[in-house]
């Protein structure tokens, strides 16, 4: 085993990722209704010694975007999976621009306790996505796009305070000949008044067992970098290729050093969608009859000319090796064509669009079409993930190569469909990144902070 040692989690969501996959006759999507299929993913995610799972949370109704509808409670759904397995940890999502601290601080706190230090929370602060969630909380007050910032720091820190300073650990003395049971003074209250909450404290459920909840962080605003090196243990970072990713897990390493923190304890986790089978040629299958499912009768102009390709001349489906130079494709040959796509959104601007070419002939094979490669750029920017696609070689090569390249600290699988997928992932990648040395056979610590060794922030 190395001595860094590779993270993995898995998403839990009620019919897989990918937006058209459960169009497939294998995928099952009684989960929308049926809590036993996202169970099971915590049940497989344990068998295979993964670190935890993660089951996203959303505020806004938006009955037409699939990946919107089918977002179970995710406190309710951990504290359930908690009780059915031992040492896997969840991480659950809250929204600091609509939800109340203390309200999350007493639901993180139980979670942990019942689930023995097993807890991970990510804050987001998003309030402009479709759906307006704000018109689900009537007439309460919604930060702006700038405040929403300053509101989620003090989120965060009035959370911190209610959990780690509201009560010393000694506080039961149950001293019943005394008729004591609680150790006096061992209770503080936080007297927090800032600009967005107001709370008195304590926190009226015992502390969490472990000394600090980690903070997964997301965004790549600077001000959400900002807040990721200040008060989070780990980032879910846009995965951005070899070179720029290397750049960039180098420039987050760095601002954590920057606020005296040690970086290695700081864990940049990427997510990734995968199609994983027994042989390349079958997963390869699979992602083709997936993504065929989408092709449209034509590819845009746009994305054509973004290549320098006239379409007048040349078929779309004709083979991109035969008509697109790789060498003469520059590295955001894409950017123009993307910022017009309307609700996806480019999250970073570096990604080497020659890199997902370069992959996708990879893992596809020489005959991808360019109407494919479009539908693929398409799909990966809307996840804005890459798909892995292969046997089980295939994945842990990509895994293994960003790991030890310093471009991740560990992966975020999302499963493109209930069920098979991470039974797949937990039976073939695993055991093939074991044999390597690069993930764990048995847990090694109680607690998911042990886990992913991350700092008290």
């Amino acid at each position: 085993m190395s001595e860094r040692k590779l993270r993995l989690g898995v998403a839990a969501y009620g019919t897989g990722w990918d937006a058209d996959a459960w169009r497939l006759p294998q995928a099952t999507n009684s989960g929308l209704r049926d809590p036993s299929v996202i169970l099971d993913i915590a049940r497989a995610a344990e068998r295979g010694k993964l670190d935890y799972v993660f089951s996203g949370s959303a505020l806004g109704s938006e009955p037409d975007h699939l990946q919107r509808i089918y977002r179970w409670d995710n406190f309710v759904y951990a504290s359930h999976a908690a009780a059915l397995t031992k040492n896997l940890g969840f991480l659950v999502s809250v929204n600091s621009s609509f939800e109340h601290p203390y309200a999350i601080a007493r639901q993180l706190a139980t979670l942990d306790n019942f689930a023995t230090g097993r807890t991970a929370l990510n804050v987001v602060f998003g309030i402009d996505r479709e759906g307006d969630p704000a018109l689900n909380y009537g007439r309460n007050a919604v930060p702006d796009e700038q405040t929403k910032y300053t509101r989620a720091r003090e989120f965060t820190e009035v959370v911190n305070r209610l959990l780690y300073e509201s009560w010393d650990e000694d506080l039961l003395l149950d001293d019943r000949k005394a008729g004591t049971l609680i150790k006096p003074g061992s209770w503080h209250r936080i007297e927090h008044s800032g600009e967005h909450f107001e709370v008195r404290g304590p926190l009226n459920v015992p502390p969490p067992v472990q000394r600090r909840i980690p903070n997964v962080h997301v965004g790549t605003s600077e001000e959400s970098l900002k807040y990721g090196a200040d008060l989070a243990q780990v980032r879910f970072s846009p995965y951005l290729g070899i070179e720029r990713g290397k750049e960039e897990y180098r420039a987050l390493k760095e601002r954590v050093a920057a606020n005296g923190r040690d970086p290695e304890k700081f864990k940049i986790i990427p997510g990734a969608t995968f199609y994983v089978a027994g042989t390349r040629g079958e997963a390869q299958a699979i992602y083709r009859e997936v993504t065929n499912f989408a092709l449209t009768e034509e590819i845009p102009e746009q994305f054509s000319l973004a290549l320098g390709i006239d379409l007048s001349r040349v078929r779309d489906n004709e083979k991109v090796v035969d008509v697109v130079d790789l060498d003469t494709v520059a590295p955001n040959v894409f950017d123009g064509f993307l910022g017009s796509l309307g609700r996806e959104k480019r999250h970073v601007d570096s990604r080497d669009d020659r890199e997902i070419i370069r992959r996708l002939l990879t893992s596809i094979g020489e005959d991808l079409t360019l109407r494919e490669l479009y539908h693929h750029v398409h799909r990966s920017r809307q996840a804005a993930q890459p798909a892995l696609v292969g046997d089980a070689n295939t994945i842990a090569d990509w895994v293994e190569e960003n790991f030890v390249e310093r471009v991740l600290d560990g992966v975020q699988f999302f499963p493109p469909y209930h069920r098979g997928p991470v039974d797949l992932l937990v039976d073939l990648v695993v055991p093939e990144l074991q044999r390597r040395g690069l993930f764990r056979t048995e847990y090694e610590a109680d607690t998911l902070q042990g886990l992913l060794d991350t700092d008290n922030g």
